[in-house]
This record gives C-alpha cells, structure tokens and sequence, in this order.
C-alpha cells in the first residue's frame, strides 16, 4: 500500500469520520448516544412549584381581604326597644364603633334605630326599671328579625339583650 505521494506505506492509515456507515466505529459496535443534562428540567420543575404555590397563597390572601372588606362595609339597622309598666327607665346602648349611648329617665315605651357598619357589629341593650315598675322588656331587631329579648318582673327590674348583629 501506498500513501497519496506514492511512498510504500507499512501501517494502513485510520479511518477517516464518516468513512464506516450508519455510525459504527472500526470494532462494528454503535457510538452510545449522547447523554441529556437532566437538572435543568428538575431545576426548572421545582421553580414552576414554588411559582404556582406562591401565586395561589395570594389568590388566597387575595380573596380574604376582599371578603373582610365588603363585611366591614356592609351595614346593619338595629331596632332598639323597651317596654314597661312604669313611665321611665335608664337605658344604656351601643352604636356604630362600639360606642356606649345612655338615656336616663327615658319615657316608656321606648325606641331607637342605629345603623352599624365595621367588622365587629355586637350589639347590646340594658334597662333597668325605677321603684314604680312592675314589669320590664327589651328587644333588639335586627332587619326586622328579633336577635334577643328578655323580660323581667317587680320594682327596680333590669333587662339585658345582646348578640352578634353581624351574623346571617
């Protein structure tokens, strides 16, 4: 055998890429194919899972402040009454914020409508009768809907009605 000059050659030259078909190398076996980098699909998986875990806990928050906003919005008419047999009594309320309402020596039968808005619409009515009441009630309405009412009996008789004006 000669080379491309026409010198004798001892050793046959290697072969050159491509010069064996289908990809097999000079002992017949087939190249192994080449390997894919897995981490940047495993690294790209964790980063999609904390992306949409983090985007539902603020759909979450999201939709809670939404939610205590329209109740802190939201308004309530409450129906203050008291009835007795005697011509007065001290009565003591509460109004929008919390806020504490007294009247003493209210004529009887008596009456007062507020109107509550905030997260915290608890309401409550106390009456206490003087020396010339046999008997004493009140009511709190809520929308129209009796939410407490209590009655007592004889001289000097107190009443208590609360509740929560907020629930549905």
């Amino acid at each position: 055998m000669t080379d491309q000059y026409g010198r004798p050659q001892q050793y046959p030259a290697p072969p050159q890429q491509g010069q064996y078909p289908g990809g097999y190398g000079p002992q017949g076996y087939a190249q192994p194919p080449r390997k894919k980098a897995k981490w940047p699909w495993i690294l790209g998986g964790i980063a999609l899972v904390i992306l949409l875990g983090v985007g539902g806990c603020m759909a979450l928050i999201a939709g809670a402040v939404n939610e205590v906003d329209k109740e802190a919005k939201r308004e309530v008419t409450v129906a203050y009454e008291v009835r007795g047999s005697g011509g007065v009594a001290s009565v003591t309320y509460s109004g929008r914020d919390f806020d504490i309402a007294q009247e003493s020596e209210a004529p009887l039968p008596w009456n007062k409508d507020v109107t509550i808005d905030g997260l915290g619409k608890y309401v409550s009515l106390t009456a206490q009768s003087g020396e010339d009441g046999e008997e004493l009630s009140c009511r709190i309405l809520v929308d129209g809907r009796v939410l407490s009412e209590q009655t007592s009996n004889g001289p000097f008789s107190m009443v208590s009605c609360s509740g929560d004006a907020g629930g549905e």
